[in-house]
């Protein structure tokens, strides 16, 4: 029976996954690491770019003071004119000099050089210095004229060197911007159409019903894919010989005993007629009591018997396989009320029956079963002289076939278990099999219908409506 309930359980709607997905977790860490590593690269490069600039710029400080220690040989012996040349050498690179003394007089500068020097005119020679003048930091080489004793101090400001830096970066911005919303959506194209067949699984497997249990179709190339599929499938073959194999001892068990219980019926007939006819003994009357009590526990055991036999027929049909006829619903009403004819007179009910359905399409033996059980089930779980009411009528596409009596109803808690197999409401009184209802909702499921369960007549007791979508028999 667990492999039953697995095979009911498989039927529900499943609820939504609350995992990650996979998808977008692949888009996102290819993604995010080749951002990272561009990002990386790029420090990479700008680091080395800045090194290669400032040493750059460093050949070209120490060149231009050596090209203006050689311009100033004519400025050391004359008089002092500190501000005479206001021209700025070198002002595409933003350089500007310094023409100190030895006594630390500026004799020329730069046009945007400080008046002061750069540094003290004592400081070592032919060497850099960097540092901060009027509130600029600036990168300074000192050389100094090893006869006349002046010196040559030439500087760049350092913002003039990182503007070379930023004005690069800002030229890298967009284009890796570009680029990396390009890798995006190659990731996304490339990880969708990579995991396509793992879609086309799922969606295959979500289109199975409860007794397909033949093997996914595998269409992919990658082993990983292949290899899931595999196991599936080979899963899906053991369960497909356990459920037959259950199906199968299910109903040759049910086969067999309708025979012995057949034979047992007959002998119990035979006895019954045999001590009705001597009523001179002191123990006929109670022993045609016990053989009749022995003769219902037979009637019943057939009953299971005929029950487990046509679940063991239901079970593996499939919805898409049912024969559709064109059944006329009021000679099947008419028939299903005739079968149970001899149960309603025993509990003395009157049972009506209301047919606004000329024809439906669907499997009569299998319709005819489903209400029988119903009407089976109204007799005998309710009330004694009471009444049921068997109906047929159209509801927007569907077919509404209800039967409800007026007896003690169902507690709400157990509705929800009508439907299981062998399950038997406590406190009845009365035998039964547990498994009618478990037949009606198979047929109903078989014709792509529900069976749902509420209120009977005048608000009291129990209404069971089979309900069927309108088809086309074929």
């Amino acid at each position: 029976m667990a492999l039953r309930w697995f095979a009911r359980r498989s039927s529900l709607p499943s609820a939504p996954p609350h995992g990650y997905s996979l998808r977008r977790r692949l888009i996102a860490t290819t993604v995010g690491s080749s951002v990272i590593a561009g990002l990386v690269s790029t420090a990479i490069v700008l680091a080395i770019a800045w090194k290669e600039t400032n040493e750059t710029f460093d050949d070209t400080l120490e060149e231009g003071a050596k090209l203006v220690l050689a311009l100033g040989e004519d400025v050391a012996g004359g008089p002092v004119r500190p501000d005479a040349d206001r021209g700025r050498q070198g002002a595409t690179m933003g350089l500007d000099y310094q023409i100190v003394s030895r006594e630390g007089v500026v004799l020329r500068r730069g046009e945007d050089a400080p008046k002061q020097p750069f540094v003290d005119p004592g400081s070592k020679d032919d060497k850099f210095y960097d540092t901060r003048v009027d509130g600029e930091w600036w990168r300074v080489y000192v050389r100094r004229h090893k006869t006349l004793g002046f010196s040559v101090q030439i500087g760049q400001e350092w913002d003039d060197r990182s503007a070379l830096l930023r004005d690069g970066l800002a030229a890298l911005a967009w284009p890796l911007a570009a680029l990396w919303a390009v890798l995006g959506l190659v990731n996304w194209w490339l990880v969708r159409r990579q995991l396509a067949p793992l879609d086309r699984m799922a969606q295959g497997l979500a289109a199975k019903s409860p007794s397909d249990l033949s093997p996914v179709r595998d269409d992919s190339q990658a082993r990983e894919v292949q290899s899931v599929v595999t196991a599936l499938n080979r899963l899906l073959a053991r369960l497909s010989q356990a459920l037959e194999g259950e199906r199968r001892f299910t109903a040759d068990a049910a086969h067999e005993l309708r025979t012995p219980l057949a034979a047992l019926a007959s002998r119990i007939q035979v006895m019954q007629r045999s001590y009705a006819a001597d009523m001179e003994s002191a123990m006929a009357p109670a022993l045609a009591a016990d053989l009749q009590r022995l003769r219902e526990d037979v009637a019943r055991s057939t009953a299971l018997v005929e029950n487990l036999l046509q679940l063991a027929r239901l079970d593996p049909q499939s919805a898409d396989a049912v024969a559709m006829d064109r059944i006329d619903m009021q000679a099947l009403l008419d028939e299903v009320v005739r079968m149970c004819a001899a149960a309603v007179k025993g509990r003395r009910i009157m049972v009506s029956v209301t047919c606004d359905v000329v024809t439906m399409a669907g499997h009569y033996d299998w319709l005819f079963s489903a209400l029988r059980n119903l009407l089976d089930n109204a007799i005998r779980y309710g009330r004694e002289g009471g009444r049921v009411e068997v109906s047929a009528s159209h509801r927007g596409g569907t077919i509404e076939i209800a039967v409800r009596d007026d007896g003690p109803g169902v507690a709400s808690a157990d509705l929800d278990h009508l439907t299981q197999r062998f399950f038997r409401v406590l406190g009845t009184g009365t035998q039964g099999s547990g498994l009618g209802l478990s037949i009606a909702a198979r047929v109903a499921e078989l014709h792509g219908g529900t069976l749902t369960f509420g209120k009977g007549l005048d608000g009291v007791g129990l209404g069971v409506v089979l309900t069927i979508p309108v088809k086309t028999a074929g």
